[in-house]
């Protein structure tokens, strides 16, 4: 996708903020229909945007001290500064109007256009002016847009008696969180702080077990970012919708998807360069965004392709909606709404492919961000899913859907299109079956997959991690659930969806329970136990073949590579519980797992010499434990001077690691990202900077 011509990456310095006007430029006459009489005429000297002040009281002096940034919904001020005194144009001034445009064309038909009077009696609902003090040659003007107004540059005009208007200056509106009418207006400043100024944030990934809060740097405020969101949503031509912050996160979603699935490329298969080793050490917005834009900059990989949820948290944050990243662990993608999604794995414990109803996820990040919904039913307001998805070639805004949270969690599918596929992301069943020998399908009996787990995101005001998991789905067996998947079944089965929301009983007279313990995390190159419980409840022997295998799986459940397999033989007497442990170790393994990869620990048990050949499965995904690494700073730093901060990376490794690279940056503290190339004894290694 190229930058269109009207895609301005200007930065504040080459930018005009302060609008000059020549009194030769623009003069009015003390008598009206007449010339101005011995050269009695009055021309506006200056226009102050008041730029600091404005950008200060509209929470926007982050973004910039120098352009004129405001906040629909809530007064800015400006000072006109006239040339000679004004007592004697009063009647004049009277009649002196102000237009506010956007666009390419403005349109006082599609609102991108609006003149209004400076006066007190101006309709309060609409833009609006007002004088709020004066003296013998200035003006103090208040300036209010309405509170639906549509956002982008702007360029104000003062306009008298039907002449030619003259530009005063330009400026920049954006959603209001702060302005109780405001469709995005958050009640809490808590939230407004975390959820539109705070440019720092924290990421969860890892398994539903062992996860961790990953540093993300959203920089939503940074140099050129403003101009970047608003010139990708220049490509949307429907100005007059801007002012709708469902619009505008559905053309942003849309997209944002659309540049990711273009510029997110297949990761390289070598990790001999000091490139390689760095693909998935990106912790943060802008080089991303910039990269996907303008194509300047290293690349995105697959292997970590979430930061669409990232990256479009930023651009929503810098126009003003409330966003926040949110985790779900263990999630079903590429479901298509069905309630099952079906796992095959071979006599040797081993995944063997999937099936055509989707894919378990390790975890998946989505964007929500929060805004009121007129138009839908009453009750859902608050937190919308950003959601992009496959478009069937029905423009952009089919290619992403912003579903609200609450008609996940009540089931609600025929709202928007994306409810069935998110409902069925957090409730869906996984089945697992056994692929034997002869070709045939056998389902296994297996511990139920629970999908949706510990949905996560930043606490508000703190780095703590907040399960909103009860926003998405009712307690697992309480009656609200219940209800909802029947409801859900319901509705499926009515359009013949699906079958049902409960899968298929096994049809055997045998029985046999098993259970897994493992660790729920792994250090790079460590050992651990695990263990394999067999229960026979029955009064009869039994003889039971076990499978074990560990695969590296991806997060989003593709598989990577397998490492490991072993079989044992087991007795087990009636009524009988037997433990069986093991050893995991990285020596065991065929191969390395590959970068970002998880290990998947998978048992099956099958009862040999019985008609039945039952079985059973089980699973334990593991986060791989990485060298930790530590920063310290002094407590206070000194403006233009100095600081030294001490980088140490802990290596439990029995050997040296070779060609590390740490890749340091800080946005007001380091100008661009800087390496530093060394190998790593082991130990604890230490670099100052």
């Amino acid at each position: 996708m190229k930058v269109p011509p009207s895609f301005s990456l200007r930065t504040d310095s080459e930018r005009q903020h302060r609008a000059t006007v020549q009194d030769s430029h623009f003069r009015w006459s003390s008598r009206e229909g007449q010339p101005a009489a011995m050269g009695q005429a009055l021309g506006i000297k200056t226009c102050d945007f008041q730029t600091a002040r404005n950008n200060e009281e509209h929470h926007t002096k982050a973004i910039s001290s120098q352009h004129l940034i405001v906040r629909r919904g809530q007064p800015f001020t400006i000072i006109l500064h006239f040339q000679a005194p004004v007592q004697a144009f009063i009647h004049t001034l009277k009649k002196v109007t102000l237009i506010a445009q956007t666009g390419e064309y403005p349109s006082k038909a599609n609102k991108t256009q609006a003149t209004f009077p400076i006066s007190s009696l101006g309709d309060q609902k609409w833009w609006n002016a007002a004088v709020e003090d004066r003296d013998d040659q200035s003006w103090k003007v208040s300036v209010t847009a309405p509170a639906d107004a549509i956002i982008g540059h702007y360029s104000l005009l003062l306009q008298v008696m039907g002449k030619k208007p003259l530009l005063l200056g330009q400026f920049t509106l954006l959603f209001n969180p702060w302005a109780r009418e405001d469709a995005v207006f958050l009640k809490k400043e808590s939230q407004r702080r975390e959820y539109v100024l705070n440019q720092h944030g924290l990421i969860y990934l890892g398994t539903a077990d062992c996860f961790q809060a990953e540093p993300w740097d959203f920089g939503q405020f940074e140099c050129g970012v403003i101009n970047l969101s608003l010139g990708l949503l220049n490509l949307d031509k429907q100005v007059e919708k801007w002012g709708n912050p469902v619009h505008v996160a559905h053309i942003l979603g849309a997209l944002l998807h659309g540049l990711k699935e273009k510029s997110v490329l297949p990761t390289p298969r070598t990790d001999t360069t000091q490139e390689g080793v760095l693909l998935y050490k990106r912790r943060g917005s802008v080089p991303i965004l910039r990269q996907w834009i303008t194509g300047q900059g290293r690349p995105v990989y697959d292997s970590q392709a979430w930061v669409f949820a990232a990256v479009a948290c930023t651009v929503l944050r810098c126009l003003g909606i409330p966003a926040r990243v949110i985790t779900t662990f263990t999630s079903a993608q590429g479901t298509g709404g069905h309630l099952f999604v079906d796992e095959y794995y071979n006599e040797e414990a081993l995944q063997n492919g999937e099936g055509p109803r989707g894919r378990i996820w390790i975890f998946q990040t989505s964007t929500e961000c929060w805004m009121t919904r007129p138009d839908l039913p009453q009750g859902y307001d608050g937190w919308q899913i950003l959601y992009p998805r496959v478009s069937s070639g029905g423009g952009v805004l089919e290619s992403c859907d912003l579903a609200p949270v609450r008609a996940v969690k009540e089931g609600t599918l025929g709202l928007t299109p994306a409810v069935s596929d998110l409902f069925a992301a957090v409730n869906a069943s996984c089945m697992v079956w056994k692929c034997r020998e002869d070709g045939a399908l056998e389902l296994t009996n297996s511990n139920t997959k629970y999908v949706g787990n510990n949905i996560s995101t930043k606490g508000v005001d703190s780095d703590r991690c907040e399960d909103i998991t009860q926003n998405y789905k009712y307690p697992e067996g309480s009656p609200q659930e219940k209800e909802v998947l029947e409801k859900v079944q319901d509705e499926r089965m009515g359009h013949k969806k699906d079958s049902g929301i409960h899968p298929p009983s096994l049809k055997t007279a045998e029985t046999l329970y098993m259970f897994l313990e493992a660790p729920s995390s792994l250090y790079l190159g460590g050992n651990a136990q695990f263990s394999v419980n067999l229960v026979n409840p029955s009064d009869q022997e039994k003889a039971v073949q076990l499978a074990i295998g560990v695969q590296a799986i991806y997060y989003n459940g593709i598989l990577a590579a397998e490492l490991w397999k072993k079989k044992l033989s087991s007795m087990l007497d009636a009524y009988m519980v037997n433990s069986i442990t093991s050893n995991l170790s990285f020596l065991h393994f065929d191969q390395n797992p590959p970068e970002n990869s998880f290990l998947r620990l998978t048992v099956m048990a099958t009862v040999t010499h019985s008609a039945s050949s039952l079985s059973c499965f089980a699973q334990e995904d593991i986060a791989i434990c990485r060298p930790h690494l530590a920063i310290e700073m002094p407590e206070t730093a000194e403006q233009y001077q100095l600081l030294r901060a001490s980088v140490s990376l802990h290596n439990f490794l029995d050997i040296p690691m070779k060609d590390c690279v740490i890749s340091i940056f800080g946005r007001g503290l380091i100008y661009r990202e800087r390496r530093y190339s060394s190998p790593l004894r082991v130990g604890k290694s230490h670099w100052d900077q």
